[in-house]
């Protein structure tokens, strides 16, 4: 008898064992860095609006909204002490400027913090966004777009303006253009370009390592490629009015249809 409530009991501290392990382990799974969430709306009646993030790891999307306005969503995210935001709108300028800055302690684990914005303008406002270090998305607006980041990926889907990209290093992938002219460039990632409808001007070009894939409509191009490896699926014609110029001189062209 005292054998089998030894037993019992040693079943018991089993259970009891793992149960508090597994929760021990949902603890480590559930926990999440910091994080401080705001938002505001600015009163916007221009035709252009600028965004500029020189500090910190910013990322941005920016998404049609209201007639009027500028609605501002930011999320703040830190691993130590809480980080410096700044949220500077010029009103003269129609400039809108974001940083962040973590808290130094001069060692080599300093701790990260990181911002991601969501701004809503409205859907016809022609849009020039920069960062230095982060992500920047734009979609479904109807204005021209001017992207540029120093170290990030761009992302751009359902663009019905002209589309200006340059990154440092990082991809742009765009999805969905019906936009006339596009002209976008990196240092070092890949470029993916896919059109709705057939462009008149397509500037797509890698400096010096990755690839470049663009794929349009059925119709014959006036086309410049150079590649290290290319394949062209589409009709080349020097005389037609639309012009592709596909560049990746050490990694993959490649031109296709839809």
């Amino acid at each position: 008898m005292r054998a089998v409530w030894l037993t019992l009991g040693a079943l018991t501290t089993i259970v009891a064992l793992l149960a508090s392990t597994a929760a021990l382990w949902d603890g480590f799974a559930s926990t999440r860095m910091p994080e401080d969430t705001r938002q505001r709306s600015i009163p916007f009646s221009d035709r252009k609006i600028k965004i500029s993030s020189s500090r910190g790891d910013v990322h941005v999307s920016i998404v049609p909204g209201q007639a009027g306005e500028v609605f501002i969503r930011g999320t703040v995210r830190w691993t130590r002490d809480r980080p410096t935001v700044s949220e500077d709108w010029d009103a003269r300028t129609s400039t809108l400027r974001l940083d962040v800055a973590c808290p130094e302690t001069g060692r080599p684990e300093d701790p990260r913090c990181m911002a991601d914005y969501l701004l809503s303008v409205p859907p016809e406002t022609d849009i020039e966004a920069g960062t230095t270090r982060g992500d920047l998305d734009a979609g479904h607006v109807f204005g021209d777009v001017r992207l540029t980041s120093v170290s990030g990926t761009v992302r751009v889907n359902d663009l019905a303006g002209s589309l200006w990209a340059r990154v440092g290093t990082g991809d742009i992938n765009a999805e969905g253009l019906n936009a006339d002219k596009t002209d976008v460039e990196v240092g070092a990632g890949d470029v993916n370009l896919s059109f709705v409808n057939p462009p008149s001007a397509v500037r797509a070009v890698v400096r010096t390592s990755g690839d470049v894939g663009v794929f349009v409509n059925s119709g014959s191009y006036d086309l410049t490629v150079a590649g290290r490896n290319t394949t062209v699926d589409i009709d080349k014609d020097p005389a037609s009015p639309r012009k592709i110029t596909a560049k990746a001189p050490d990694g993959y062209v490649t031109l296709c249809c839809r």
